[in-house]
C-alpha cells in the first residue's frame, strides 16, 4: 500500500512545541493548573491572611504596615476566592456570566501583583526569618487569577460582541465597589463599638465587645484604639475593663499588643 508522500511527511513531523506562558494560558486547564489554582488562588491566600505578621495585623516586627486597609483588602479577597471557586467548579456558562466572572478575576490578578510589589522588599526580609513564601505568594496568586480571568472571557471568543467587554469592565468595577461599600459600613460600625468600649458605657460595652469578636478579622486598627486607651488610662478600673474587653475581642493580652505596638 502506497502512502502519500504529504502524509508521511506530516506524520513524521516533530510535534510542534508549546512555550511555557502560552500552556499556562490555553483553554485547556490540565490537572497539575487546577492544583496549582487552588493552593495559590485559594488556600494561600487565606493562609497568609492567618498567619499575617507583618501586613495588617502585625506583631513580627511591631504595628502592621497596611492597618487601614484590612477589611477592603479581606473582603474584596474573599469576593474573589468565591468567584474563582465557582469558575473552576461550574466551568463556562453564558456569554454574560463568563464576561462578569472574567473582568473580576482580571481586577483580582491586577490587584494582587500590585499588592505583590509593594511587598517585595517585606518579602525579601521574610526570607531571613523563613516567611518568605507568605511574601512572595501574591505574585502566584496574581496569576492564577489572571489566567482564569483571561480564559472566562475568551470562553466565548467565536461571539466576542459589545455585550462581552461591557460585562467584563461591570465585573472588573463591581468586584472592587462591593467590598469597598461593605468595608465603610463594618468601619463604621467597629468605629461606633470601640468608642463604646472606651467610654466604658455598662449597657452598651459588653454588646459591643461581642459585635467586634465577629468583626475582629477586619478591624485591627480600630481595635488598636483599645490598647492605647488602655496605655493612657489611670483609673485601675476602667483598666481593667478595657484588658477584660480586649481579651473577650481577640482573645489575647492586651499587654503584649502593647508591647508590640510600642516596639
Amino acid at each position: 500500500m502506497r502512502i502519500c508522500p504529504e502524509l508521511a511527511a506530516t506524520s513524521d513531523a516533530p510535534p510542534v512545541k508549546i512555550g511555557f506562558w502560552k500552556r499556562q494560558f490555553r483553554q485547556t486547564t490540565t490537572g497539575p493548573q487546577l492544583v496549582f489554582d487552588l493552593i495559590f488562588g485559594v488556600v494561600g491566600p487565606i493562609l497568609c491572611f492567618v498567619f499575617d505578621p507583618i501586613v495588617f495585623q502585625g506583631g513580627l516586627a511591631g504595628p502592621p504596615f497596611l492597618p487601614d486597609y484590612q477589611g477592603v483588602v479581606y473582603l474584596f479577597s474573599g469576593v474573589e476566592i468565591i468567584l474563582l471557586c465557582l469558575w473552576l467548579a461550574s466551568g463556562k456558562g453564558n456569554e454574560v456570566s463568563n464576561a462578569l466572572i472574567g473582568g473580576a478575576l482580571l481586577n483580582g490578578g491586577l490587584f494582587c501583583l500590585t499588592i505583590a510589589i509593594l511587598l517585595f522588599p517585606l518579602s525579601l526580609i521574610g526570607l531571613a526569618v523563613g516567611i518568605g513564601l507568605f511574601g512572595f505568594t501574591p505574585f502566584f496568586t496574581g496569576i492564577v487569577y489572571l489566567r482564569n480571568g483571561w480564559r472566562a472571557l475568551q470562553s466565548d471568543a467565536d461571539e466576542s460582541s459589545r455585550l462581552t467587554w461591557a460585562g467584563a469592565v461591570c465585573g472588573f468595577l463591581l468586584v472592587a465597589a462591593i467590598p469597598i461599600v461593605l468595608s465603610l459600613q463594618v468601619r463604621s460600625v467597629v468605629s461606633k463599638s470601640v468608642d463604646e468600649i472606651i467610654r466604658a458605657d455598662p449597657v452598651r460595652a459588653p454588646y459591643a465587645a461581642q459585635q467586634l469578636a465577629v468583626l475582629r478579622f477586619f478591624a485591627s486598627a480600630d481595635v488598636d484604639r483599645i490598647v492605647w486607651a488602655y496605655a493612657s488610662e489611670t483609673d485601675d478600673n476602667r483598666k481593667q475593663f478595657l484588658k477584660s474587653c480586649y481579651r473577650e475581642i481577640t482573645g489575647k493580652d492586651i499587654d503584649r499588643r502593647l508591647f508590640i505596638l510600642n516596639d
